[in-house]
């Protein structure tokens, strides 16, 4: 009986059974034939097979309520589980990227405890769509990143903004064009926003280090390219902004990077940097929780940290 309140959840998260079957990891005939026994048993069908994306009955939004109130009732019972065996206090979990567990998280963490003694903070370093599906099953209480989560499924609010700049090989002869425009890691590093923009078109000629497909960078970068009249030649794909800093450093193509990662990096020679004429280059920075989830005194004590720690 759990396992099918399981497969019903997926199915109506995905709106597809194809989507809930690889996200289960079972075969589309197996999940719809436990489909079929759910419904069976309930008597009357949970989905509208006709519509696309599949859409819920009456009775689906029936059965799908007493889910959600079911899946609420565990959370609550977690959190007080929590809370006893932690001495009364629950320790909050908090997920990000990379660049957020290594450099953002972890002094809000130590402030956060500091101003709420008692209260621990544990961090979970993921890509988006494992963070998301730790946010939903309860794993993390929080998620702070760049990526829009399905708004169903997550609330988030902006905690700040941030701009991508471009990180470009100092050997490369486009500098000497750009010389008004450049700058350097110092220059970059205390910029105010006042420094001269230059459009992405004038590097169309250079090898560009993408993020992976699925991250809002490689996303952002596409676009610009595109609205710049160019589709980037990809010189490598790397999990990490902080490895294709390095590697553009190191003179093996250009990087779009956030511009905060230079307050945690060395200086160095090895680059110069611009502000792109494009407003995808500024980003928010989103902290998200799970809708329906129940906010603990902790949460919320957190939530109101986050709010007077907005960028």
């Amino acid at each position: 009986m759990l396992r099918d309140r399981e497969y019903i959840y997926a199915v109506y998260q995905e709106r597809s059974f194809s989507r809930a079957a690889q996200k289960l990891f079972i075969s589309q005939p197996a999940l719809s034939s436990k489909v079929k026994k759910v419904e069976q048993r309930v008597g009357a069908p949970l989905f509208d097979r006709s519509t696309s994306p599949l859409g819920l009955t009456e009775a689906g939004r029936y059965y799908i309520e007493a889910v959600e109130r079911v899946m609420e009732a565990e959370e609550e019972l977690r959190g007080r589980l929590s809370r006893l065996s932690h001495g009364g206090e629950a320790a909050l979990a908090l997920g990000g990227a990379s660049y957020f567990c290594a450099y953002v998280l972890p002094q809000l963490a130590m402030d956060f405890q500091n101003q709420f003694p008692g209260r621990r903070v544990s961090l979970l370093e993921g890509n988006t769509n494992d963070l998301a599906k730790c946010l939903e099953s309860g794993v993390v209480d929080f998620v702070l990143d760049v990526d829009i989560l399905d708004p169903e499924r997550f609330s988030g609010v902006g905690w700040g903004r941030e701009e991508l700049i471009l990180a470009v090989p100092a050997g490369l002869a486009v500098n000497e064009r750009l010389e008004k425009q450049r700058l350097t890691f110092e220059q970059a590093l205390w910029d105010e926003g006042q420094s001269p923009r230059v459009g992405l078109e004038e590097f169309a000629g250079e090898s560009f280090l993408l993020l992976k497909k699925g991250n809002d960078a490689y996303r952002r970068a596409l676009e610009m390219c595109r609205a710049a009249g160019f589709y980037p030649k990809a010189g490598m794909y790397l999990d990490q902004m902080l490895t294709a800093y390095h590697v553009a450093a190191n003179g093996h193509g250009v990087a779009l990077i956030r511009a905060g990662l230079l307050e945690h990096v060395k200086p160095t020679s090895q680059l110069y940097f611009y502000r792109l004429d494009d407003p995808r280059v500024m980003r928010e920075i989103y902290l998200y929780r799970r809708r329906k989830a129940p906010l603990s005194p902790g949460a919320r004590d957190f939530l109101t940290f986050m709010e007077e720690r907005r960028l």
